[in-house]
């Protein structure tokens, strides 16, 4: 009677030291394939493409009555840039053109006459008709000019940035005289510094992300158009030119890139799984409402990802939270994320 009590007794004992015994609360996201890309790392700046700029003009002499715009603002399609008002000479041309063209009609009329008179040739006539079609052909020329108006106002052709003012208010411009630069926003590029051994892992086509270098994030993606096949003298590195996909960079921006080499699915955990200790690196996961610990190899890391080999099932409830705290074997009170 005596043993059984004292058996009894240790039962109790034991399960008094079960219920006892510390339960970790973690949280798990089951183990699965994620697209993993190997980049490259470089850094550049945005630069406006030569063919990009548009120099803009008027073909006749002018005066600059007023600027709506200044070096390095952004313009929209349309918007106002500068009032012009034609030089007086050229108002002038205008007027001499006019009564060359009513003197010219009135000659054609007379040579008809005088053809019918007997008294002129076809000839003449025709003359007098090349006469006045040269008069109207200089009249419209200066009309489409815009040389017939008091004052002329030029609106953006399309939506981009100011690269270059070349006048102010109250200055005569001479004919054709470049008047502003204005740089389309689609054409603007990334031009990137990478070292030489980088150049035979690149690729023109090869997706790019871009981000400011302020930035802990890309904000946009292009691909790479040009590599160049001369070293700089200065900087030692290479250019590679990236045509970016509708960007709100601006000219000059310093950026930081990621060219993606490669993409491949891969077993990947969140960096925060994954431990290290004197034996290397290791996850826990939870099977049964117990942790357990398994050796694992880091490889490549993306978007806060890293891939993982070792003995791993996709499926499995890999521990992203309360991790420190485990030990082999221990109770788990766990919250399975999505």
């Amino acid at each position: 009677m005596t043993r059984t009590l004292s058996v009894l007794a240790l039962g109790l004992c034991l399960s008094a030291r079960a219920d006892l015994a510390p339960i970790a609360d973690v949280q798990t996201q089951l183990l699965a394939r994620h697209t993993m890309n190997s980049v490259l790392e470089c850094f550049g700046s945005v630069v406006v493409t030569p063919a990009a700029i548009d120099h803009l003009n008027v073909l006749f002499a002018a005066h600059v009555d007023s600027l709506a715009v200044q070096k390095g603002e952004h313009v929209v399609k349309g918007q106002k840039l500068i009032d012009l008002s034609p030089d007086p000479g050229v108002v002038q041309s205008y007027v001499q053109a006019k009564n060359q063209r009513v003197l010219a009609s009135q000659n054609l009329v007379q040579q008809k006459q005088l053809l019918a008179a007997q008294l002129a040739t076809q000839a003449s006539v025709d003359a007098a008709g090349k006469a006045l079609k040269d008069a109207e052909l200089a009249l419209q020329t200066l009309h489409d000019e815009g040389a017939d108006q008091s004052s002329l106002s030029l609106s953006a052709p399309f939506s981009g940035n100011i690269e270059q003012v070349a006048v102010a208010v109250g200055d005569h411009v001479a004919a054709a005289a470049t008047l502003l630069s204005l740089a389309m926003d689609e054409r603007l590029q990334a031009q990137l510094q990478i070292d030489p051994q980088d150049a035979q892992r690149l690729r023109p086509g090869m997706s790019v992300h871009l981000g400011d270098v302020f930035s802990a994030h890309d904000q946009e993606s292009g691909s790479i158009d040009n590599i160049a096949r001369q070293v700089d003298a200065s900087t030692h590195k290479l250019s590679v030119s990236v045509r970016l996909n509708n960007t709100h960079f601006l000219a000059g921006t310093p950026v930081r890139a990621h060219v993606i080499l490669s993409s491949d699915s891969l077993l990947a955990v969140p960096r925060a799984a994954i431990l290290n200790d004197t034996q290397g690196s290791f996850i826990y996961v939870v099977d049964q409402m117990h942790a357990h610990r398994i050796a694992v190899q880091a490889g490549r890391e993306s978007n806060g990802w890293v891939s993982v080999s070792g003995p791993l099932t996709p499926g499995m409830h890999v521990v992203i939270l309360g991790n420190y705290e485990l030990q082999e074997g221990m109770a788990t009170r766990e919250t399975l994320l999505p």
